[in-house]
């Protein structure tokens, strides 16, 4: 009998602006990016499995072949054509759901993980000291009800992920463990951690620029928000290095442990983060500003939506993607304890079914889908993360 022919359910895109050598694709102020990267940054939010290549000479010929620009790769979109692969050209079309099922109906069919309603929880500064110093954000420590009353929300309905600061700064520029200047605030985050009700993640060593003796001596060191960045300060011309912010990274591991992620202070970032993040094993990055994380530590377009907490609406969630909603410790100390139950309760009205931390989603990216579509229609998943999956077919 002859053997029944497969289709790997799988996507390479090819094209010159993935160069694997680059520390970042794209950049850091969310502009126009090239429609590689809208495809790459749609994909891969997505749980799609994806390939990203500079050129078509590694390509295995497997699956689905995206070519964003046929002139940039000459001959290769009429070689997989002249081969009957799955084959699609030129721009992505303008919305993550229409990319997608682009993507599905040159297949045949779809498989990745159900990331619909999904809110990825991101609370910063918890431990920093900016709190004490930058005038016009300070606020008292958050109190214990708030804390409980966070808890309470997120019994039944997922996890969150605490980006935190371990090292506090004294006003004579001395750096202090923040447990012993904080221990009940710590005592909360460790009692959320141990509830497995959140993790700790990397948001810097003390939100503060490293160079602490010049803000020790400046006019402005409690009016510049500048002088709270940590990794690439706004106030330095040119970004640190790989190595030094790497250090920074280190510091705050040694503090918290390994962590998955990293939010720049401050969205204070350039590629040298990107690289450093990835040289300490982290995973995932999330930037506000260009509303997008990536995988690993690379950035891609932005196809993730980051509202803050209190921009609860349902047209988040009509790609089908993962929703990051921020806040900070300030929200819980300065508007009560009620106010972060009142935003899960509307982003569940939005549609919100579950929250996930960070490392929830790491977990969930991290083991790619294989999936083939036999000749006879059925679709056979070989090997998939563990999490709910969707599997969609061509219409008719």
């Amino acid at each position: 009998m002859r053997a029944v022919a497969t289709l790997d359910l799988t996507v390479t895109i090819v094209d010159p602006t993935l160069d694997p050598r680059a520390a970042m694709w794209g950049d850091a102020r969310d502009g126009w990016v090239p429609a590689a990267l809208e495809w790459l940054g749609t994909l891969t939010a997505a749980g799609v499995p994806v390939r990203a290549l500079g050129d078509g000479a590694h390509d295995d010929g497997r699956g689905l072949l995206i070519v964003p620009d046929p002139a940039a790769t000459p001959g290769l979109a009429e070689r997989a054509d002249a081969a009957g692969r799955p084959l699609l050209t030129g721009a992505p079309p303008p919305t993550a759901a229409e990319r997608l099922s682009a993507v599905r109906d040159a297949l045949g069919a779809l498989v990745r993980p159900d990331l619909r309603g999904l809110l990825v929880l991101r609370l910063d500064d918890p431990g920093a000291s900016v709190r004490r110093h930058l005038r016009g954000w300070r606020h008292d420590e958050v109190p214990r009800e708030a804390w409980e009353r966070l808890w309470e929300q997120l019994r039944g309905f997922g996890r969150l992920s605490l980006f935190c600061c371990p090292g506090w700064v004294d006003a004579d520029g001395a750096v202090q463990d923040s447990r012993a200047v904080n221990p009940a605030e710590w005592a909360a985050l460790d009692a959320t951690v141990a509830a497995d009700l959140g993790d700790l993640e990397c948001h810097g060593y003390t939100h503060l620029d490293p160079d602490l003796e010049a803000w020790r001596q400046a006019a402005d060191r409690f009016d510049e928000p500048g002088w709270f960045r940590e990794l690439w300060p706004p106030l330095r011309s040119e970004e640190p290095s790989c190595e030094a912010q790497s250090q920074r990274i280190a510091l705050w591991q040694q503090a918290c442990g390994t962590g998955t992620s990293l939010v720049a202070p401050g969205e204070g970032w350039g590629t040298k983060t990107l690289r450093a993040a990835r040289e300490r094993g982290l995973q995932l990055f999330c930037s506000w500003a260009s509303a997008a994380w990536t995988c690993p530590c690379r950035r891609g377009a932005g196809s993730v939506g980051s509202p803050y907490l209190d921009e609860a609406d349902a047209a988040w969630f009509a790609a089908g993607l993962p929703v990051v909603g921020y806040w900070h410790d300030r929200d819980m100390a300065v508007h009560g304890p009620g106010w972060v139950p009142e935003q899960l309760a509307r982003w569940r009205d939005a549609g919100a079914r579950r929250a996930w931390a960070f490392a929830d989603l790491a977990r969930a990216y991290a083991t790619p889908i294989e999936a083939v579509l036999h000749g006879n229609g059925d679709v056979e998943v070989r090997r998939a993360p563990a999490v709910a999956l969707i599997t969609e077919r061509r219409p008719g």
